[in-house]
């Protein structure tokens, strides 16, 4: 057998076993092979919407803790760079459009900003918007975003002409939505203010001591005069009085009492017009100057002023209100008759809803004088002074509150015909009783849903 039969031989055996052999490998590898595990999933980014508004020219602030990286939306509108110490975005608006800004943070989050850079700040544009809408009725300023809208509705033609002109100062941050007719039903209606002024007044005082003149001497001390009959020889009449005695008094007196004031007013006047209310008088006194005497007026009363808006969207009511209370005081000066005169003056400007009442303003005070008048020094030893003086202590104190309620008037509840009938029956049957009389209704309207006190 050649060399060259032997090694085909040798290869046919060497593959014959090499067959079943890998075969008996493959078949334990395909049964010991374990399942694969299912990779866990990637956690889905949570997003978060923000807004931030700036006007041209203005700064704001983001904080950059935990910001891994950040992307910006349009250029050029908003300038957008980082602190030195990375822990804050410097936001500076460049000019007017809306870009964003988009945070991703090392907890997989994000976080978007939606920044509208306006010409002009908003609080600015919105103060001298409702400047300029002051007085006219039925309409209102909404905020949305970074824009003002003017909603309700106008009764002629030139107002609603108005608001668009207004609306038109500010380009890119007003729009009107005012329609024409929408505010025709609330010019109809009839706001009723009520308006309270409560007050309270204690005091009380005492004059102990021995009251000694002030001056001794240099006056006649008596004055004497008499009449005779000349025809008769005889006197008639006689006449003699000391004009100036110099003799101490005792002051031996205390005071104390109390007050309490309730005034109670009534306006009622058509939506969005003014309505003034005056009830008082006038107290005449003859004051004397040298050789001339003129005619002094202290008035007293009550005046109240008021300009209710009611805007039947929102049910809100809002009242403009100047009230002023003045009331007559015992004089508070020796030797005049001239009274003093407390006064109170309100000028305010609420909102209100529907039946709610609310103090507009309250004053507490309280006050306390002395004076002692007699001899010098000696009247000012104590307890010992009164030998030697006059003691006087007063005591004042005062609290008063004032209060609004407005409400609205849909519908007369009685007819003009019979409230005139009672106004002139009450008139015909009162004799001197003022609890019997009921001219007009003492309780405000009440708001539907809201109750009162008893």
């Amino acid at each position: 057998m050649t060399r060259r039969a032997r090694l085909a031989w040798v290869s046919l055996f060497a593959l014959a076993f090499a067959v079943p052999a890998a075969a008996q490998k493959k078949e334990p590898a395909k049964n010991t092979k374990e399942p694969e595990r299912a990779s866990a999933p990637e956690p889905i980014a949570l997003e978060r919407n923000e807004e931030l508004s700036l006007a041209v020219g203005e700064n704001k602030t983001i904080s950059a803790i935990d910001v891994k990286s950040f992307a910006e939306g349009v250029k050029g509108i908003a300038d957008v760079r980082l602190t030195p110490d990375s822990s804050q975005f410097v936001v500076v608006g460049q000019k007017p459009g809306t870009t964003t800004l988009l945070l991703l943070k090392n907890d997989k989050t994000q976080v978007n900003y939606q920044i509208n850079v306006s010409p002009r700040p908003m609080q600015s544009v919105e103060r001298e918007l409702l400047q300029l809408l002051e007085g006219t009725t039925g309409v209102r300023v909404r905020r949305v975003g970074a824009r003002l809208f003017i909603e309700g509705g106008v009764s002629t033609e030139p107002e609603l002409k108005r608001i668009v002109q207004i609306a038109a100062l500010f380009p890119g941050q007003v729009e009107s939505l005012v329609v024409l007719g929408g505010a025709a039903a609330e010019s109809k209606l009839n706001i009723r203010v009520d308006f309270l002024f409560v007050q309270f007044d204690r005091s009380k005082g005492y004059q102990a001591g021995v009251s000694w003149p002030g001056k001794i001497g240099g006056v006649k001390l008596g004055k004497f005069s008499g009449e005779i009959d000349l025809l008769a020889g005889a006197a008639t009449s006689a006449q003699a009085s000391v004009i100036d005695q110099p003799l101490p008094g005792l002051d031996v007196a205390a005071t104390k009492g109390w007050a309490k004031v309730l005034k109670h007013s009534t306006v009622i006047t058509s939506n969005g017009s003014e309505a003034a209310f005056s009830s008082g008088g006038e107290q005449n006194y003859l004051v004397t100057t040298g050789f001339a005497a003129t005619l002094t007026q202290i008035r007293f009363g009550t005046d109240v002023k008021v300009l209710p808006r009611f805007d039947s969207t929102s049910k809100e009511l809002r009242v403009q209100l100047d009230a002023e209370v003045m009331d007559l005081t015992p004089p508070v000066a020796t030797g005049t008759d001239l009274p003093g005169r407390n006064v109170s003056k309100l000028s305010t400007a609420v909102a209100l809803k529907l039946g709610q009442s609310i103090v507009l303003s309250g004053i507490r005070s309280r006050s306390q004088r002395h004076s002692i008048s007699g001899l010098p020094l000696l009247s000012e030893i104590p307890l010992l002074g009164v030998l030697f003086g006059s003691h006087g202590d007063a005591q004042e104190e005062v609290e008063g509150a004032i209060f609004v309620v407005p409400s609205v008037i849909e519908s007369i509840p009685k007819g003009a015909q019979e409230v005139l009938d009672d106004a002139l029956q009450d008139y015909q049957e009162y004799s001197g009783d003022l609890g019997d009389v009921n001219a007009w209704e003492k309780n405000p309207a009440t708001a539907p849903g809201v109750r009162t006190k008893p």
